[in-house]
């Protein structure tokens, strides 16, 4: 009999299996007990001798399937073995089918799987059941003629070796891998290629092939002996047996190097990370954090691992993080955003990705954590600029509008004023009061409409100011005054203007108008019935958003600041109220282009305009100019002179070529130079005023030309008319003044530009 005893622990059905399938042929009688004797594997030669099926003899005992002297005399020498730890041959006796019978048994312990010396042993134990001098458990490695046997373990003649190769074709190996093969003697001739053979005296040789589960092949168990083999049953018998447990040592060993080298580059880009990284395990506690993680929260790796989602999660997220481990557990990815704590309590941003993973064959949640918070500040940036931008292109829109229709309104307007002021002038020569009264009302409000077209013009930037130094709270303090006298008795006017301001670059009759229409805007606020301040101050390191443009302003600033105490601005109106004609007033009671020129000015100036109101608690704008340098002083501000009462004039003689492409105004300018004596040539074409210069230059005295015309400024008139009538004098008249570099004017021999 030969047999084995080993521990029940260290086997698994699969290997059972195995093992069943390769000794189901041989002619030895072979069985495997565990440490309490109870049969764990026999093969059928077994099962004939017990008289039993083999399924009957699985988990019995020997006394419940032997005789029991021979029962007896199993555990006896079974319990020898396992205390000596080593294999050692008995002879055993019972009384089988009415006949006694001796048996010669050869019984030996073998090691788990899980302990490090099984090659050793297994090969040590091969040689010495086999009393051979040469055992050996070797691994194939690589393609074709270049297959070598790498040795995992080597016993002979006492020593114990690794990791030795040599060419599979020239040894006998070779010739096993389909199956079993033994050359009882004469190897050294049967392979006159393989060097080693002849040195070290070997005559015999076996080997069996090494598969795992799936019928690979793995490498191969041999055994050399320098005397010949005798019993190749035996031999067989042990080799079968030997080849599972180095299949399994070989498997296992490959699993943990592809387990080992998983873990290593999985550790590699873990560590790499620029992300966090974080393992979670199913009780939800930290097994793992990378550097990236732990420094985003403030903590060192060490400080994180064994704890749970608490320590950087603020307490009303806590169920969100449980619930996402929990669903990548349960097999679902998850994504989404989240909030994180740093370990001083600080939160932040955090994108996470959670995806359920085997690690040491447990189920894990690994989590991809990164910093978004700024990605979302970059987010809230450039969201407020494409706020800035339609809100910019929205009012550059608008202000192309305003200026196109200021400057055909300017053109019909200029010739209804035009003809008003001649009626005046001849009316004086009747001295008719009452007509007098109703050409001068009519004049009054020409002049209101050039007002209204000037403040459409200044927010298009069709018309800019003269700007200079302008002392901020002396010109509020004047224009302040003006402004209480004309406004009722019902409307409280405070101040606090501070003198000793940095000077501000502006054009002061535009300042004026900045203050009147807020001032006025502030008093239909409070329905003539309130409070209205006005004060000044230098703001530094200012920041806040333009309310009227949508930019962030930050800075030094002097700040002139209108206040009332009236309702407030609700939203809607906030967003459209610098837009031109957005009014909420009455049909009649106002242009819409009080702000919209404010807008217009401030900005012209560099300046932002920054609202503040509540619902009942009224509103505040605050001009915001930057400062000018502290040692430059600010002038008084210029008051506008007053307009003349158009009256007589003296008369005038000369010729004058008059062009302008507006036929209405060329009527009225025409009738106004000759009615003061001139003698006027109206053209409405420059191309024919160019020829006329060509042709009759000498005979004019002024050119007087507007300077907006198809095909040829005015500008552009002048410069070809002084080529040609060298000292000819030159006007202008233009509503888009600014259009004119004074360069341009001195190059085109331009005397004058009438605005």
């Amino acid at each position: 009999m030969r047999a084995r005893l080993r521990d029940m622990t260290a086997f698994r059905g699969v290997e059972w299996s195995r093992m069943q399938q390769a000794l189901a042929g041989t002619a030895a009688i072979v069985f495997a007990k565990d440490t309490e004797g109870r049969y764990l594997f026999a093969n059928r030669q077994f099962a004939a001798l017990a008289g039993r099926p083999l399924h009957e003899l699985i988990g019995r005992r020997d006394i419940e399937v032997l005789p029991r002297e021979m029962a007896e005399e199993c555990r006896r020498n079974d319990t020898v073995v396992l205390a000596e730890r080593r294999p050692m041959d008995f002879e055993e006796h019972g009384v089988i089918g009415g006949e006694r019978r001796a048996y010669l048994t050869l019984k030996f312990p073998l090691l788990r799987a899980d302990g490090e010396d099984l090659v050793p042993a297994l090969t040590r134990y091969l040689a010495t059941i086999l009393k051979v001098d040469l055992a050996l458990i070797g691994v194939i490695e690589g393609e074709g003629e270049e297959r070598v046997v790498r040795t995992i373990g080597r016993f002979g003649d006492g020593v114990y070796k690794e990791n030795e190769s040599f060419l599979l074709s020239t040894t006998p190996c070779r010739t096993v891998l389909d199956g079993f093969k033994c050359y009882r003697s004469k190897v050294r001739e049967a392979f006159p290629e393989e060097k080693t053979l002849g040195p070290a005296g070997f005559e015999g040789y076996a080997g069996y092939p090494l598969r795992g589960d799936d019928g690979r092949l793995l490498g191969v168990i041999a055994v050399l002996s320098r005397s010949p083999i005798e019993d190749e049953s035996l031999v067989e018998s042990v080799l079968k047996i030997f080849a599972g447990r180095a299949a399994d040592e070989i498997e296992r060993r490959r699993a943990e190097e592809a387990l080992r080298a998983s873990e290593e580059q999985y550790r590699s880009i873990f560590n790499a990370s620029v992300d966090g990284m974080l393992l979670w395990n199913s009780s939800g506690k930290v097994v793992d954090v990378n550097e990236a993680f732990a420094g985003m929260h403030g903590f060192t790796p060490q400080e994180l691992i064994g704890r749970d989602c608490a320590e950087f999660v603020p307490q009303e997220r806590r169920h969100h993080c449980q619930r996402m481990v929990r669903a990548a557990l349960a097999g679902e990815p998850v994504s989404g955003e989240s909030i994180a704590c740093k370990r001083d309590g600080t939160s932040f941003d955090i994108e996470v990705h959670a995806v359920p993973m085997q690690y040491r064959n447990e189920p894990h949640v690994l989590a991809i954590v990164r910093d978004v918070t700024e990605r979302k500040l970059e987010e809230n940036r450039r969201a407020q600029l494409e706020v800035q931008l339609r809100q910019a292109q929205k009012m550059e829109a608008i202000g192309h509008l305003t200026g196109g229709i200021a400057h055909d309104f300017n053109n019909l307007l200029a010739s209804i004023m035009g003809y008003v002021v001649l009626a005046i002038e001849r009316q004086n020569l009747h001295a008719d009061s009452r007509l007098e009264h109703y050409l001068q009302q009519a004049h009054l409000s020409c002049e209101r409409a050039r007002d209204l077209i000037r403040q459409m013009l200044t927010f298009s930037r069709g018309q800019r100011g003269e700007p200079r130094p302008l002392a901020l709270g002396a010109a509020v303090r004047e224009a302040a005054r003006l402004l209480r006298a004309s406004f009722p008795s019902t409307v409280e006017m405070e101040t606090e203007l501070a003198d000793r301001l940095p000077a501000v670059l502006i054009d002061p009759v535009q300042l004026e108008q900045v203050l009147l229409n807020l001032c006025i805007n502030a008093r239909d606020a409070i329905h003539a019935n309130g409070t209205i301040r006005l004060s000044s101050g230098l703001l530094r390191g200012y920041q806040g958003v333009c309310t009227s443009c949508r930019q962030a302003v930050q800075g030094d600033f002097v700040a002139l600041t209108v206040a009332d105490d009236g309702p407030g601005i609700d939203g809607d109106v906030l967003d459209r109220m610098f837009e031109p004609f957005f009014s909420t007033k009455e049909i009649g009671k106002g242009s819409g282009m009080g702000l919209a020129t404010v807008h217009g000015i401030v900005h012209e100036h560099h300046g932002h305009i920054v609202v503040e109101t509540e619902p009942g608690r009224g509103a505040s704008f605050r001009i915001l100019l930057p400062p000018l340098d502290p040692a430059i002083d600010g002038t008084a501000p210029r008051s506008a002179a007053p307009a003349s009462r158009p009256g007589a004039r003296t008369p005038l003689s000369g010729r004058v070529l008059l062009v302008d492409d507006e036929t209405s105004v060329l009527g009225f300018m025409r009738e106004l130079l000759e009615n003061w004596g001139l003698e006027v040539t109206a053209l409405a074409d420059p191309l024919e005023a160019r020829r006329r210069v060509e042709s009759d230059g000498e005979r004019f005295d002024l050119l007087l030309a507007d300077q907006t015309m198809p095909r040829l400024t005015g500008a552009e008139l002048a410069s070809l008319a002084a080529a040609l009538r060298p000292g000819l004098p030159a006007l202008l008249y233009t509503g888009y003044r600014d259009g004119l570099s004074k360069a341009e004017l001195d190059a085109s021999g331009v005397r004058a530009v009438l605005d």
